[in-house]
């Protein structure tokens, strides 16, 4: 599949904006991330050094993402509930999917915050990283359940939140585009010895990231 770069991405959405609108395209084509370039070139090499073992998607839709992820090298099985006809996707719900693979990475993207996959993911004995990618949307990023258990730590991935565009963006004027587009790691700790982190600090850190 051929990706635009960030740049010229920009420029389909400026267009989108003159006509029906960019929610109103990315309604009609089902797409919540738009995978430009340099984005899949970031996520590609963050899930690089992790240096874990099988990787998964969830609720991976069409599966654009992770063919795209497949193209750069890295393996990467997309699965849905409900793919769509014809798709390269493995249709298997989320549970479904972390008991068939296995996986240590999973990769969830625009993820139903109402259907309990961020919990199933976490509390799965073999998963320890979680990349989540979503948009905050009147504040709130996620499932309460990223932040607020004291068995993971979050960090922002910065690096691929500078390239990421989502259905929630839209041009606030000819120079300026608001995104809500943003990337997390959440890491189990039994990755981390020494670092300590309780129940009540994940929780106030769900707090923080509420009000952003």
């Amino acid at each position: 599949m051929t990706l635009l770069r960030y740049e010229s991405q920009l420029e389909e959405i400026a267009a989108a904006e003159q006509g029906d609108g960019w929610l109103s395209a990315c309604a009609r084509d089902g797409r919540f991330l738009i995978p430009t370039e340099q984005f899949v070139e970031a996520l590609s090499e963050f899930l690089r050094r992790l240096g874990a073992g099988p990787m998964l998607e969830v609720c991976a839709g069409s599966g654009e993402l992770a063919v795209a992820i497949r193209a750069t090298g890295v393996p990467v099985v997309a699965t849905d509930a409900d793919p769509p006809a014809g798709s390269p996707v493995v249709r298997a719900s989320a549970e479904e999917a972390l008991r068939r693979y296995r996986p240590v990475v999973v990769v969830g993207c625009f993820v139903p915050i109402d259907a309990g996959v961020d919990q199933r993911v976490m509390g799965f004995p073999s998963v320890r990283h979680y990349v989540v990618l979503g948009a905050r949307v009147g504040g709130l990023f996620g499932s309460a359940d990223l932040w607020r258990s004291p068995s993971w730590t979050a960090e922002p991935l910065d690096q691929l939140t500078r390239w990421m565009l989502t259905r929630h963006d839209a041009w606030i004027d000819q120079q300026t585009i608001l995104r809500r587009g943003e990337a997390w790691h959440l890491c189990h700790r039994s990755l981390l010895p020494g670092r300590e982190e309780t129940s009540v600090g994940t929780a106030s850190r769900f707090e923080e990231q509420s009000s952003r």
